[in-house]
């Protein structure tokens, strides 16, 4: 299961946007002070009374995202992304519409930066996992999905896509045995196992 949104990749968007200001080190005159602190005044003011009719584009994207509406939503973070290109949260979303639209590199792409610029992260992580896991590299897979859980060990998603992985891992590695030797008894009772495991598995897909 891919994942939308998160309270920390709030936060993050608010330090990328929000740096601190290098004016907190300036040091000001009586009288510049005096005006800086009316214009501030103003500001405040005015910001008041704008508020309630400044939108909020990542709710405006989430609003899309939860009517399914994929294009208008790819449209709009691509728009933002333009302005604002470290956003995580747009750019996480931004992946996962890549996945809507069947585009996988495109996301995986969007994933892996992600990880690199905000490794605390462990969504994108996980949703690199995911499409590692769907093109058969569970070898990659695997270590998205430990690196998601090392960042996030109650990350009970990751868990059971790191479980979902070891299964195939484990299939894969018995069918080399298997070649090896193919009269090994143990080797094919295993693999019948995993395969009844992998039958059931498709009868009751994620949700």
């Amino acid at each position: 299961m891919f994942e939308y949104f998160t309270s920390s990749l709030k936060i993050l968007t608010h330090l990328a946007l929000n740096p601190p200001s290098i004016l907190t080190f300036l040091t000001f005159s009586s009288l510049m002070r005096k005006l800086w602190i009316q214009l501030c005044a103003v500001l405040v003011f005015f910001t008041s009374l704008c508020a309630p009719c400044m939108a909020d584009p990542h709710e405006d994207v989430l609003k899309l995202l939860k009517q399914d509406l994929t294009e208008q939503a790819f449209v709009m973070v691509n728009a933002y992304l333009q302005d604002h290109p470290q956003d995580p949260q747009m750019r996480f979303w931004q992946g996962n519409l890549w996945v809507k639209k069947g585009v996988s590199n495109k996301a995986s792409e969007v994933f892996l930066r992600l990880t690199q610029d905000y490794p605390e992260l462990s969504e994108p992580y996980n949703n690199l996992g995911i499409l590692q896991f769907q093109a058969g590299d569970f070898l990659s897979a695997k270590s998205s999905f430990e690196s998601a859980l090392k960042v996030q060990p109650d990350f009970v998603n990751a868990m059971e896509n790191l479980g979902d992985t070891y299964l195939l891992l484990a299939r894969s590695t018995l069918d080399q045995a298997k070649e090896l030797d193919p009269k090994s008894t143990s080797t094919k009772y295993k693999l019948e196992l995993i395969h009844q495991m992998l039958s059931e598995w498709s009868k009751h897909p994620k949700k």
